[in-house]
């Protein structure tokens, strides 16, 4: 019988080498995951809906919240059926005392739109 220690190289690496890495790792996940989570977003934008009022209009209605009372600043955009941008347009919106606010915005299209889309919502400078 042939030694098999002989005829193949030996392992490189000590047995503890992958387990370890693996183990950075999650550390490393878990720890980015929590510096996500507790980020202190001051403006959050969602799309509520949209309608498309004709073929040269669409209503877009966002709502935006804010610990703060901040100006905030949205960009909504339309899009046809081919997915092209056929409108856009910003809104600002004034500080208020309310945290969530529904604001409605009226996107003039060059063409039919098929959806409304939120692009950004921030606060101003």
């Amino acid at each position: 019988m042939t030694d098999l220690s002989s005829r193949y190289a030996t392992r490189g690496r000590p047995r503890w080498f992958w387990p370890t890495v693996a183990a950075i790792g999650i550390a490393l996940g878990v720890a980015f995951a929590a510096w996500v989570g507790f980020q202190n977003d001051p403006v959050t934008g969602r799309l509520w809906g949209y309608e498309v009022v004709d073929a040269n209009q669409i209503t877009v209605t966002l709502d935006i919240v804010r610990p703060d009372p901040l100006d905030v600043q949205c960009t909504v955009y339309a899009q046809a059926a081919d997915h092209a941008i056929v409108g856009e347009k910003s809104v600002d919106v004034p500080a208020s005392k309310r945290e969530k606010v529904r604001i409605t915005v009226d996107i003039e299209t060059q063409r039919k739109a098929v959806t409304g889309v939120l692009r950004t919502c921030a606060a101003k400078d």
